[in-house]
């Protein structure tokens, strides 16, 4: 056989023969992807009790951002207070994981779901921040890179059906322990929901600064969060009593006194819920 049949002959065996299988993404141990859940866990990272201002902007539609307070004891007692001159004295209670919304004038508190929007794309479950090593199994653990950036992906399972997701892919960067982003999966595997954490607070303890929230079932509607102020405290526990307005009657007199600020034309107001799949 001349050399050129020959060539052409071992040319048409390689094209028969399978393409390499591109490279598997490195595992991680379970104990060292328990650890950097652990390292990286965003609600854990914020003081265990505290007070803190945010700002809710919707990055579409002409709608005024919305400031609110949140005060947070441990971690099953949350209250989040509306700012708007228009809802003084309204605020969102979260016991174990049951949301009720407190109206001044109102008999009883109204029941209401976690997954309630309060502007935009952000609901109350994105706001108060998820406990990813409390609510949620590590079921895998890959080494990744985006940009040249070494990343870990942990691909976590919900505990039980009152995880405000049933699964959470959880990108975390190597180098520093903090997370990237979180997508948020539905039961089919659809990603409905992405939160990207963009700044953080100096200082030893971490806390986030600014997060985006991406609405994926909605057009991709976007949403940012900014912590304007944050301060560790003790928190009295009759500001967590739904019954007993006291505390929170004290607290509105503070702020009247103290002269809080406002930003103009911000009403504060739940929107509907958001859809699930």
């Amino acid at each position: 056989m001349c050399s050129g049949r020959l060539t052409a002959a071992i040319l048409a065996v390689l094209a028969l023969a399978p393409a390499p299988a591109p490279a598997a993404a490195a595992a991680i141990t379970p104990e060292a992807a328990a650890e950097i859940l652990a390292r990286s866990d965003v609600a854990t990272l914020a003081p265990e009790s505290f007070r803190a201002r945010l700002r809710i902007t919707a990055l579409s539609g002409r709608r005024e951002p919305m400031d609110i307070e949140v005060w947070r004891s441990g971690g099953s007692k949350s209250l989040v207070r509306f700012l708007g001159p228009k809802e003084k004295g309204k605020y969102l209670l979260r016991l174990d994981g049951v949301v009720w919304f407190l109206a001044p004038g109102a008999r009883k508190p109204v029941k209401m779901s976690p997954a309630r929007r309060l502007r935009g794309s952000a609901s109350l479950d994105d706001i108060l921040g998820i406990r990813y090593g409390r609510d949620y199994v590590i079921e895998g653990a890959t080494a990744t890179e985006e940009g040249g950036e070494p990343l870990v992906v942990l691909d976590l399972a919900a505990r039980s059906a009152r995880a405000p997701y049933p699964r959470v892919r959880y990108f975390v960067r190597r180098a520093t322990g903090r997370p990237v982003r979180a997508e948020y999966l539905l039961p089919s595997g659809k990603t409905s929901s992405v939160v990207e954490f963009l700044e953080w607070e100096k200082g030893s303890r971490p806390v986030v600064r600014r997060l985006v929230l991406t609405d994926r079932l909605r057009s991709g509607l976007r949403t940012e969060v900014t912590l304007l102020e944050m301060e560790e405290r003790t928190i009295p526990d009759g500001l967590f009593d739904p019954g007993d307005p006291t505390e929170r009657r004290n607290l509105e007199e503070g702020s009247a006194e103290a002269g809080d600020s406002f930003i103009p034309g911000s009403s504060g107001r739940p929107e509907a819920p958001r859809p699930r799949a």
